[in-house]
């Protein structure tokens, strides 16, 4: 349809229909890698300047806020969005120098964003999250947030709804939040990396008070970085996974990783051609819920990879500048992990979380019925086979 590129970025659903690319051929050079960087800190300090001006200027409160929450935005959108690169980099689904995608996720993606040291990040991300065995388990530090926020398999539906909206408000939650920063960047690195990121932040803030621009760091650099991000992250996490799993025995591990993960896509069908008012209303409504639903989420909580971030878990070494194209092209295929699901709109993924935890319906896309169904073909054309020979 006109303008693909565009529906394609603000739904996260690709329509590529070319062949399938191993995942190194998916990976960046080293300056396409730098240019994703630099996007992204470009846009941060563009976004705090701006702030930082408009904070100084003589207009009203009321024409300053609005420029805020676009400048909040912003630069939640761009520090996560340097988290997800991160992200990608630790997997080895960026630069195939591991030693060099090291040092420039640390010192440009890690340290500047208070994000977790590289090493830790490992061990609890692509080690623990990733494994077919702990992957939304006790054992699972993805899920143990989920605990840690009061959800379970069986609670009340009001429950549900009301922790949906004031958990990650919760002063605890966000003391938490922050403590955890503390932690991975000046307790838990090995010592040399906490004392590049204690000099790090000693010439940051020596630098802020010297040029007196303390105030305007906290409300446009530090406020979304901490808070904010928190906010914007919770969003996309509660729908990430069918958390607390209830997996029938004898599932495949890679069928239950299937189970558990779909694609998160934003929008919902057009109203298609039509005359009359009813019809002219059908076309408002869509467009309204495009611009004030759809792109705000996709920039303030679904950036980058998110929407495909299922495939993520088929083929973590794909790059993310890839993955909904990938994803695409895999989505017909046989695999170990089972047919590729979707929905359409947080609100559905939100109702399928529901029905999940409140209503004791686990199985919301049948993926577990179609292994067992498939296991007891097999097992009946061996037991065939058997009984013919």
């Amino acid at each position: 349809m006109p303008f693909q590129p565009f529906w394609t970025w603000v739904t996260g659903k690709s329509l590529w229909d070319g062949n399938p690319k191993l995942a190194r051929e998916t990976w960046l050079t080293e300056w396409q890698l730098w240019c994703q960087i630099a996007w992204s800190w470009a846009v941060t300090i563009t976004s705090v300047t701006v702030g930082s001006a408009v904070y100084h200027s003589q207009l009203s409160l009321w024409a300053k806020v609005p420029v805020y929450i676009v400048v909040w935005v912003l630069v939640v959108n761009r520090t996560r969005g340097l988290l997800h690169t991160f992200h990608y980099t630790n997997h080895g689904a960026s630069l195939a120098d591991m030693k060099r995608a090291k040092w420039i996720g640390t010192f440009f993606m890690s340290i500047p964003i208070l994000h977790t040291s590289w090493r830790n990040y490992h061990q609890l991300h692509a080690e623990t999250h990733h494994s077919r065995h702990d992957l939304c388990t006790d054992r699972d530090p993805d899920q143990q947030f989920m605990t840690a926020h009061g959800f379970y398999r069986g609670m009340p539906e009001w429950d549900y709804w009301t922790r949906l909206v004031y958990a990650p408000l919760l002063p605890r939650n966000l003391w938490a939040h922050f403590w955890f920063r503390i932690e991975q960047n000046f307790i838990k690195p090995e010592r040399k990396e906490i004392v590049f990121r204690a000099v790090y932040w000693a010439v940051f803030f020596t630098l802020a008070i010297r040029f007196q621009v303390g105030t305007e760091l906290a409300l446009f650099f530090f406020f979304p970085l901490i808070l904010l991000t928190q906010h914007s992250s919770w969003i996309q996490h509660t729908t990430e996974h069918l958390w607390f799993p209830d997996c029938p025995e004898g599932t495949s591990p890679f069928v239950a990783i299937g189970a558990l993960t779909w694609g998160r896509f934003l929008g919902r069908p057009h109203p298609g051609n039509g005359r009359g008012l009813n019809h002219a209303w059908k076309l408002v409504k869509w467009w309204a819920l495009l611009f004030l639903i759809d792109i705000p989420i996709r920039i303030y909580s679904f950036m980058q990879d998110l929407p495909s971030h299922d495939f993520h878990h088929r083929a973590p070494r794909v790059n993310f500048w890839r993955i909904a194209q990938e994803r695409s092209a895999n989505e017909g295929l046989p695999s170990k992990y089972g047919p590729m699901t979707e929905t359409w709109g947080i609100w559905e993924s939100w109702l399928i979380l529901r029905d999940h935890l409140c209503r004791g319906q686990h199985d919301p896309f049948n993926i577990y019925q179609w292994d067992r169904q498939h296991r007891e073909a097999a097992n009946l054309l061996l037991d065939e086979r058997k009984r013919v020979a």
